[in-house]
């Protein structure tokens, strides 16, 4: 039987085939401070395969069986509308898709282990449904954005778009050199401090301000 594989959906209600995820870490100063570690000289970038990706609303969230903690991570997601062409290294605004929440969970204890060994992210990061999205939302300029994550309530996560150490053009451009952007793809643009584990039961609510809410929660 075929499967049929959830899309990005834009401001106009069209769907949009997801492509590769780019994870930036250490985007903002404070969540590198938190993890012990210092803001690279250059971006950092991990991957997460297409299957990371689930529409956020509503979404039941669970804990693979290798992995007994699972934080939460809340970004805004920058999605790729259309392929840019090699030469291009600035004026990416006309390419994006729009914008969105996003989760980078995160298997914290595998992830702590592949650092002692020296081993990818790849387990820890890019599991299936490791990346809920929310709908978009299309701005004709780079927007700034402040965006916050509650669970069960209370408010873990708070985001300020100014505070990025690198900026929405400067991460297009940097992952468009290294890559070649497509169609379909993520930038997951980095999170903000307050990162921290989810249990079985939790109900998550991510919001930009002004623009859009949405919940998930962590199956029980």
């Amino acid at each position: 039987m075929h499967q049929e594989y959830p899309s990005f959906i834009d401001s106009d209600g069209h769907a949009i085939a997801v492509g590769t995820f780019y994870c930036i870490g250490r985007n903002y100063a404070a969540h590198a401070c938190e993890m012990g570690a210092e803001v690279p000289k250059s971006p950092l970038v991990f991957l997460k395969p297409p299957a990371a990706f689930v529409p956020f609303d509503n979404a039941v969230l669970h804990r693979p069986d290798f992995s007994s903690e699972m934080h939460h991570e809340v970004e805004i997601a920058i999605v790729i509308g259309k392929d840019i062409p090699f030469d291009r290294n600035t004026g990416f605004e006309s390419y994006i898709a729009g914008y969105g929440i996003a989760l980078d969970l995160t298997l914290r204890d595998v992830q702590q282990k592949a650092k002692e060994q020296g081993g990818p992210w790849a387990l820890s990061k890019g599991f299936r449904h490791s990346a809920p999205v929310s709908k978009l939302l299309s701005f004709d300029t780079y927007p700034h954005l402040t965006f916050f994550l509650s669970v069960n309530g209370e408010i873990r996560q708070k985001g300020d778009t100014n505070l990025m150490e690198r900026p929405f053009e400067s991460l297009i451009a940097y992952c468009h050199s290294v890559f070649s952007l497509r169609e379909g793809d993520c930038i997951l643009t980095g999170t903000p401090e307050g990162v921290g584990p989810l249990n079985a039961g939790d109900v998550l609510t991510a919001t930009i301000d002004g623009y859009l809410s949405t919940h998930c929660s962590i199956a029980g």
